[in-house]
Order: C-alpha cells, then structure tokens, then sequence
C-alpha cells in the first residue's frame, strides 16, 4: 500500500473530508497528533476548507457544513410535525410557570401555542411571531425590541440585550440549532446566540427543545454548556439522550 505524503495539503485535506463525510467532529489536537504534524498546519487546513465550503469551523475543530437555514417565515410553512406528540411534556411547564422567557423559531412558536388563554403569568420574547400568537390568546405579553434577524425571527442587539439583563423569569424556552454533549446548545447566528445566552441565565429553569435531527451537533457558536440546561424534551430516542443524564439533565422524550 502506498504511504501517504501527510505533508501535501492536498493529501491531508481529503483525509479531513472523508471524515467529515461521515458525520464526524474533527478535533484540531487529535488530528494533528494522528498525522504527526503542528497544531498550525492543520488550522491553516481548516481554515481551506471553510472557504471551500466543505466545513464550519468552531472552538477546537470543525464540524460538517450544514445545509443553508432557511429564514424563519419559510420555516413557518413546515410545521414541527414531532413536536404535536409533545404536550403532557408541556403540562407541567405551563401549570407551574408564573413567568416565561420564549426564545423565537418555529418549535417555540409551537409551544406558545400550547398556552391556554387562562395563563395569567408574564411572559417576555423577543419574537413578534410569538407575542402575536399570544395576543390572539389576550395573554399579555412583554416584546422585546431591537433588530430583527431573518433566521430566527427575535430581536437582537444591544437594545435586546439591555431589556433581556434586566428581566427575570422562572423557565426559558429555547430552540436548538445544535445540541452536543461536549459543546452544549449552540446556534447558527451570533447575535441570536448572544440573546439566547441572557435568557438562560436570567431564567431559574432552561428548557430545551430538540428535534432529533438537532441532538450530537454542533453549530457555529455556544449559547450555554449542558450544565446549565435543566430540561430536555426532544423526539430523539432513549439511546440517543442517555449522553445528556450525566448533567442531570430532565429528558424527556417525546
């Protein structure tokens, strides 16, 4: 068998690809310790790669390059069709909940929909989407201003930022871009990321919800590790939430 030449980039980069083909997080350190070259070399392959497409790159490594994310309004046209087997998951979060932080995307909206009209607690997002949702309900509402991302539908900046640091709330409910055991929850924007971050820590209890397409992945950046998580409700089978028990997360699959 021919000995491969681990000092052509070309060469190294198509092991890197192969792996990424199969799902797989690629770890800088390890890598470069496998192939017996520096820490740099295979950053500056990284960082090839990310131009190409190929990856995204995150503390420590890469991740495969996910498809695009369609903005939140073409979303909106695709139900979270797991999440209707979901609502004694529910109960207890909106019996036992006298104020709620709602991040935005669509299994949140979906959740604020759950809310029955004789909720009498306070509730604070910074999507429009859910706050209109919550008024057809005449449920009052706190929205939270700022500039609008695309992605997920919030608002987000610095005005967000201020209104979010001066509020409390018993739960937050939060969307997942990914959710890894060793990264944590993670989102695709960084300034949806930011206002994500501020509701969790401002919240008692954080909520997750995660499709099982969204569980062991890693998106662009970290919003929280899994020790501050305290809820997961996620269609992802037993087998595949077991890693999550050993923050003594509260999973529940739906």
């Amino acid at each position: 068998m021919q000995k491969l030449d681990l000092n052509n980039p070309d060469t190294r980069q198509a092991l890197l690809i192969e792996r990424l083909e199969t799902g797989k997080i690629l770890v800088a350190l390890d890598i470069s310790d496998e192939l017996q070259v520096s820490p740099d070399t295979i950053r500056r392959d990284l960082i090839a790669l990310e131009k190409q497409g190929v990856l995204k790159r995150v503390k420590g490594g890469a991740i495969p390059a996910d498809k695009a994310l369609s903005p939140m309004m073409e979303r909106l046209k695709e139900a979270p069709d797991w999440l209707t087997k979901a609502g004694g998951a529910f109960s207890d979060l909106l019996m036992n909940s006298p104020s709620m932080f709602l991040d935005g995307g669509t299994s949140v909206l979906f959740f604020a929909r759950q809310i029955p009209p004789s909720y009498k607690g306070q509730i604070i997002t910074p999507s429009p989407l859910i706050a209109t949702a919550l008024l057809e309900k005449q449920i009052e509402v706190i929205l939270i201003g700022g500039t609008l991302r695309p992605l997920g539908g919030i608002a987000t900046g610095a005005e967000a930022i201020r209104s979010l640091s001066k509020s409390l709330a018993d739960v937050a409910v939060l969307g997942t871009c990914g959710l890894d055991p060793d990264f944590g929850l993670s989102a695709d924007d960084l300034e949806e990321a930011a206002i994500k971050q501020i509701m969790a820590e401002n919240a008692d209890r954080v909520v997750i919800l995660a499709s099982e397409e969204k569980l062991n992945t890693r998106s662009a950046h970290q919003v929280i590790p899994c020790t501050g998580i305290d809820i997961l409700i996620s269609s992802g089978s037993k087998e595949m939430t077991a890693v999550y028990n050993a923050f003594e997360i509260e999973v529940r699959n739906v």
